[in-house]
């Protein structure tokens, strides 16, 4: 087998997303200032309805993966133009259980932020409220989640921290091509957290030496259908090191320059090949992930299922999105992630909406 070839290493981040009319294809080590993907539709008469077309099809959210040893949480403020979705969900890793807090509501009445600093994606409805706060220049992300006590569902109180520092996390920015000027853009990062988990009377908390948050902005022209297949998980090592990995095939072009598929230690980044999913016993069996060099070989094995189907026949969406466990080893060019106990979340995503 020959070996595997790596991409470029993240360059320093454009000043914005959009410039002149183009988008700045290329992979970044930090937060674009400006993230404008509608600037993508260019200027004069028809600018207004060019931009409003392309704001339709522009699918965008900020969401993040959160825990430490016992549970893992996974939020998003997702806006899909036809319609929004705020959405908390707990995973208890052991028990093999999950609870869910979600509502759907008008994209209007939901905001997901357009660069991280000194903004918030936020929305709030049917009682249900989620803020994520961006102060990335100071090195911090806030998550702020609540919801009242509803019939035999407990509240929901999550108020958590992260530190993403230069000395705390390494971030992965990747202007993706799905065609000449229209694009995926993506911010990751993985850092330590500290703050608190309630569930109705159960105060669940985090281990300040355990905790670890994964951030996941993301705004993307995507063709229709939409999909991909993706799998993150991370935890902290035996020295309280956050240790996680991004594996991911979606429909972008020349994956093997602009993939967002990588492993962080701690404040260290490094980049990974193309990936292909295979699921020989279908979304609740297990799932192999694998590059055809051998650089990658992870086996996800679903604990805890998930999904969210729309329309008859589930013509408008097919999404599952399971929790469990993985096993395996990814190796990069300078460093090497085991990953079995690893805990996280995999999705296989269709949709037309």
């Amino acid at each position: 087998m020959s070996p595997a070839v790596f991409p470029p290493s993240p360059t320093s981040p454009p000043p914005a997303l959009v410039a002149d009319g183009e988008y700045q294809f290329g992979t970044y080590n930090g937060p674009i200032p400006t993230v404008n993907p509608l600037d993508a539709a260019g200027g004069g008469l028809l600018a207004a309805p060019r931009r409003a077309v392309r704001d339709l099809g522009l699918k965008e959210w900020e969401a993040f993966q959160l825990g430490d040893d016992d549970h893992f949480v996974l939020g998003a403020v997702y806006n899909a133009k036809s319609l929004g979705l705020l959405q908390v969900l707990v995973v208890d890793k052991h028990a093999s259980t999950i609870r869910r807090f979600e509502t759907k509501l008008p994209a209007p009445m939901l905001s997901v932020a357009h660069g991280l600093h000194g903004t918030t994606s936020h929305g709030e409805f049917s009682g249900l409220a989620i803020s994520i706060g961006n102060e990335l220049a100071d090195g911090v992300v806030t998550v702020d989640a609540t919801r009242e006590q509803r019939d035999d569902d407990p509240s929901l109180a999550l108020h958590v921290t992260g530190e993403c520092g230069p000395n705390d996390a390494a971030h992965l920015v990747v202007v993706h091509p799905f065609a000449e000027n229209d694009a995926l853009y993506s911010h990751k990062a993985m850092m330590p957290m500290h703050g608190s988990l309630i569930l109705g009377d159960d105060r669940i908390g985090f281990d300040d030496d355990r905790a670890f948050l994964i951030l996941d902005d993301h705004h993307g022209d995507y063709p229709r259908p939409m999909r991909y297949d993706w799998i993150t998980g991370a935890h902290r090592n035996r020295d309280g090191v956050v240790e996680g990995f991004n594996l991911t095939d979606n429909q972008i072009q020349n994956p093997a320059v602009y993939n967002e598929n990588a492993i962080w230690i701690g404040n260290e980044l490094h980049r990974l090949p193309p990936v292909t999913f295979t699921r020989p016993d279908g979304p609740w069996g297990q799932w192999h992930v694998r590059d055809e060099h051998g650089a990658v070989d992870v086996t996800f094995t679903p604990t805890v299922r998930s999904t969210m189907h729309v329309g008859p026949g589930k013509i408008l969406a097919e999404y599952y999105a399971p929790y469990g466990w993985f096993e395996g080893v990814i190796h990069a060019e300078n460093a090497t992630l085991p990953v079995d106990g690893l805990f996280g979340v995999g999705e296989q995503k269709r949709i037309t909406v």
